[in-house]
């Protein structure tokens, strides 16, 4: 019989029939546009409209659980009571099946009321008020019991909240249990639980994965909105992928692991699922940031990253242009499903479609992180899990020695599963082995991380399967321990790296009854969740780079909600800020852009120009929008600058007319080639300074030809031949010796003779 909750988010309510094999082909790598990372969902609406008529489903789901309860809270549609007691009626009905569960808050419909209070008294909500938040249960809270999953730790409540519990409360979130989880977080199906195994939505024999896979159940049956899990080598990522819902592994230190039960301290991160991109950083805002209870939290600033999140909807032109993705050959070879490698294939054309760019991108380490991986895990493990001895934690068994106490504590209380890494960590920790495997392990770590800051630098960011599989049958890999590690190569080498990954679901494979989902794996740089380098794109945060660089390509930008717009805006030029604001139709968008406007004209004509027109405007007792001030000044400062340019070209051509007519006036003091000789005294330019020669030759050689010239001399000769026709001739002998005479004169001084140079 299937099962109640089997796929509730995508397909029907209750009965389910086999999904039509047209339908599975057409949406196999379909890819919606609502998720950020790479504008990647899964909602399959396909499949729904192509259900048998006899069933009716569900709604499709909105592209965030988290907004639409927001808003039908604030709008009074809804109340926090009914949201609440809609989430527990089903998870009451499915959870005989899912056993997503090991815990249920008594206290849910109390906290529901609380927010309707707040709601009516018309204070102020927090982001997350009347959300249901499940919690894994290796994180601690103070008001459940907190076992991980462990035994050793049957009815253990904390004496304090982990501070992403505490961060998630004070934003208004209702815990509404605590999730099934494999023991301490040591497996890859939930089978490892000390209580129970949960199955997966989509196909109740099959497993959610592993380890946080009742978180992920949880979410993908809707029995909550969101969910915390824990992620030491793809224990959020891998389940995401199983159960069809979006898993976000954070940069490690981006949230504080105080409260969290220590696996492996140096990969255990915190992690998120959501049935959106937008959920998942609602949440991860919430409980990122540094924590003065947790030395290895980073001390980054955090980002609003829900506010950064834009529907790809919106553009109708390609939105990756220009975006590089990596795909990792080594994930797409011998041993992964051929299934699987379809649909992550049909996912990366999809993004080329949208304009990415894409490559193969070989890890030649990426094989030796799997085994490097399970000897760091072991080797932390067997030294963290050593304080669950019965005296300092864990349930005690009684003994007459102590030694005998600490032996049957820790047996009865620790599954196989553990037991078998602690002795695994404690071999290669003990003295012999510590070089041939622990120092060897962080060498290979070393290299891992190497090879994914050289890929990352030449990509945005890397795309692989989250998983070489889909969910596979509860009990199919019990008896088969290095099976179920090796479904864990995909996933590993993020966390020895210590960046982030984000899994969205791409498509569906066959099996079970109406198909399995696969998830794809999307890889980026440290601290990369939605922080904007504005070099590459983040994985959360790559629809407001679209936004930003293709805002040419907006229908109507004033249809754009405010909020979205403050973080757009901010890193447009002019051209794209004017383009927004010109481009809305009947809607003032000055109350964000007249701060950015400011800006451009500090930058254009200097703060001191700035702080006067303020003071000028204050004196006036005025106000002008500092668009309308750029753009005055802007065409005041083009004025000047074509007034100057005239004035410039004028002084020019004066300049070269006043150059062009001395020029001349040298030109025409030189005489006809034939009298050169007698006009020089006999000894011609020669017997002049080179200098004067030289500038002489030059004058005559520029001007000489030119047409002023040649007019100029014309009109001398004949003004000289008619001077010459009007005077009474003078004897021959005369006029030589009165120019002799003259030359005679000049050639002496003081009646002395001056030789001749």
């Amino acid at each position: 019989m299937p099962s109640l909750i089997q796929s509730p988010r995508f397909l029907l309510s209750h009965c389910l029939s086999p999904l039509p094999p047209n339908a599975r082909a057409a949406f196999c790598g379909r890819l919606s546009h609502r998720s950020a990372a790479a504008a990647l969902s899964s909602d399959a609406q396909t499949i729904a409209s192509n259900q048998s008529s006899s069933y009716a489903p569900l709604p499709s789901p909105p592209s965030s659980e988290i907004l639409s309860m927001r808003e039908s809270l604030l709008s009074r549609r809804r109340t926090a009571a009914e949201i609440a007691d809609e989430y527990l009626d089903r998870l009451r009905r499915t959870e005989p099946q899912i056993r997503s569960f090991l815990h249920v808050s008594e206290t849910v419909m109390r906290e529901a009321e609380e927010v309707d209070r707040l709601v009516e008294s018309g204070a102020e909500l927090g982001p997350l008020a009347g959300v249901l938040i499940g919690v894994k249960d290796n994180i601690c809270t103070v008001d459940m019991p907190s076992t991980g999953g462990s035994r050793i730790l049957e009815g253990y409540r904390p004496a304090f909240d982990a501070t992403a519990v505490r961060r998630l409360k004070e934003a208004g979130a209702i815990v509404i249990g605590k999730t099934n989880l494999d023991e301490f977080g040591m497996g890859s199906t939930t089978e490892g639980s000390g209580f129970q195994v949960t199955a997966n939505p989509w196909d109740v024999s099959r497993v959610p994965g592993g380890s946080s896979g009742g978180s992920a159940a949880a979410v993908s049956a809707r029995q909550c909105a969101v969910s915390l899990g824990s992620d030491t080598g793809g224990s959020v990522r891998q389940p995401a992928s199983f159960c069809g819902v979006v898993g976000l592994k954070p940069t490690y230190g981006r949230i504080s692991r105080f409260g969290l039960m220590s696996y492996a301290s140096s990969l255990d991160v915190i992690g998120c699922f959501g049935s959106s991109v937008t959920d998942a950083a609602i949440i991860l805002n919430a409980v990122a940031g540094h924590d003065r209870f947790d030395a290895t939290s980073s001390m980054h600033e955090v980002p609003d990253y829900a506010s950064c999140l834009i529907s790809i909807d919106q553009f109708d032109s390609k939105p990756l242009k220009g975006l590089r993705i990596g795909m990792i050959t080594e994930t797409m070879g011998n041993g992964v499903d051929m299934g699987v490698v379809s649909s992550i294939k049909a996912a990366a054309l999809h993004l080329e479609e949208l304009g990415a760019v894409l490559t193969e991108v070989s890890l030649p380490s990426f094989s030796l992180g799997l085994p490097a991986y399970y000897i760091l895990a072991s080797s932390e493990a067997s030294s963290n899990l050593s304080r669950y001895d019965g005296v300092r934690y864990g349930n005690q068994v009684a003994a007459d020695e102590l030694i005998s106490l600490y032996g049957d504590s820790r047996a009865n209380g620790f599954g196989p599963e553990v037991k078998m890494r602690i002795l695994m960590g404690t071999y290669a920790l003990s003295a012999g082995y510590y070089e041939a495997y622990y120092k060897r392990a962080q060498q290979v770590r070393t290299l891992v991380r190497k090879s994914f800051k050289d890929a990352l630098e030449k990509n945005n960011i890397l795309i692989s399967p989250a998983a070489p599989s889909p969910a596979f049958r509860i009990g199919e890999k019990v008896n088969d321990p290095l099976a179920m590690y090796a479904g864990d190569i995909m996933t590993v080498n993020v966390n020895l790296a210590g960046v982030p990954a984000l899994v969205v679901p791409c498509g569906f494979v066959e099996g079970g009854i109406a198909g399995l989902p696969v998830g794809l794996q999307m890889i980026g740089t440290s601290f990369s969740e939605m922080e904007f380098p504005r070099k590459v794109p983040t994985l959360v945060e790559l629809c407001l780079q679209t936004a930003i660089s293709n805002l040419r390509y907006i229908g109507d930008v004033g249809e754009v909600d405010l909020y979205l717009l403050k973080d757009i805006l901010p890193h447009c030029n002019i051209d794209q800020l004017t383009h927004i604001e010109n481009s809305t139709q009947g809607r003032d968008l000055s109350p964000v852009t007249d701060a950015l406007w400011k800006r451009f004209y500090e930058q254009q004509f200097g703060v001191e120009s700035a702080n006067t027109v303020i003071k000028r405007m204050k004196q006036k007792k005025v106000v002008f929008k500092w668009r309308q001030l750029f753009e005055a000044k802007t065409k005041e400062r083009e004025e000047a600058q074509n007034k100057m340019g005239e004035k410039l070209k004028q002084r020019y051509a004066e300049a070269q007319a006043k150059k062009q007519s001395c020029q001349i006036q040298i030109c025409s003091k030189i005489p006809p080639s034939a009298g050169k000789r007698s006009y020089w005294g006999g000894g011609g330019p020669s017997s002049m300074s080179n200098a004067k020669g030289n500038l002489m030759k030059k004058a005559k050689l520029e001007y000489l030809n030119s047409h002023e010239v040649k007019v100029h001399a014309l009109m001398r000769r004949n003004a000289s031949q008619r001077n010459s026709l009007s005077q009474p001739s003078l004897p021959c002998s005369t006029r030589q010796n009165n120019f002799l005479q003259s030359n005679s004169a000049s050639s002496s001084k003081n009646g002395k003779p001056v030789a001749r140079k």
